[in-house]
């Protein structure tokens, strides 16, 4: 039976194990149905072209996995995405037209260096840099608002300290341009495992006696920390620096004071 289905014999001679090109295969099996779940849950166009690729990769796919994402469908944006892709692939500037749906004005921005596209609490934004005589901006641009794009020629060079702290970012509020600082939290003894199955970029977390736990992150901007409070009221509070605890208590006491 050695050899069949990718079984070897271990280097012990005695045991038998998985071959690494089973596991490889198994891996990537894996993933694709994955994909496909998650793909399958943004749905629409999305899913369509999706599936054109994970099929390629893999001629049947019978998933066991079940996903429920919070991602907003741009299915009918995949245009835009596709020139996104190239231009950011490329380096090379954009200009394109842009028009909040708070706005009657539509906008015209020239020569942007496009970065990422992000995704922050289930939205898609271009992450991208502007320049002006004094000063270098790093917006992010709601991508269904994105129109007409016309790649440039003219190609640019990314900050590779902004991309980084992009891969750092909590949330849409970072400020790439701020430097990060230290907020610790504590943690209710009910909610302390849930930032351990799914812990936080870059977090350090300290377990106490009682249950609780003490959890060490790095932010940019207190917004970032504030929609962490905001979804696991009430059982987390900011130790330090407790200025922003206290500010985020006056927030709630006027909205309380709104709400009633």
């Amino acid at each position: 039976m050695e050899g069949n289905h990718g079984i070897i014999r271990a280097s012990d001679g005695k045991q038998f194990t998985m071959a690494q090109s089973r596991n490889r295969s198994l891996q990537s099996n894996t993933a694709i149905k994955i994909l496909d779940s998650l793909s399958a849950d943004i749905g629409g166009k999305f899913y369509t072209k999706a599936q054109a690729a994970l099929h390629k990769l893999q001629q049947h796919i019978d998933s066991p996995f079940y996903t429920r994402i919070d991602v907003e469908d741009i299915s009918n944006h995949l245009d835009v995405i596709d020139k996104l892709e190239d231009a950011i692939s490329n380096q090379q500037m954009i200009n394109f037209t842009y028009k909040p749906l708070s706005s009657d004005t539509t906008k015209t921005y020239t020569k942007i260096a496009p970065y990422k596209i992000i995704i922050f609490h289930g939205f898609f934004y271009l992450f991208a840099e502007m320049k002006s005589s004094q000063y270098t901006y790093y917006p992010k641009f709601y991508l269904k608002e994105i129109k007409d794009i016309k790649i440039l020629e003219t190609t640019f060079v990314r900050d590779e300290k902004i991309l980084d702290r992009i891969e750092k970012a909590l949330g849409f509020w970072f400020d790439p341009l701020a430097k990060p600082f230290e907020v610790t939290l504590l943690l209710n003894a009910e909610v302390t495992i849930y930032f351990e199955r799914k812990p936080i970029k870059g977090q350090y977390l300290k377990k106490n006696a009682d249950g609780t736990a003490e959890l060490t992150i790095m932010i940019t901007h207190k917004n970032e920390l504030f929609s962490i409070l905001k979804q696991w009221l009430p059982q987390v509070r900011v130790i330090e620096p407790y200025v922003l605890q206290e500010e985020f208590d006056e927030m709630m006491r006027k909205y309380i004071k709104w709400s009633n």
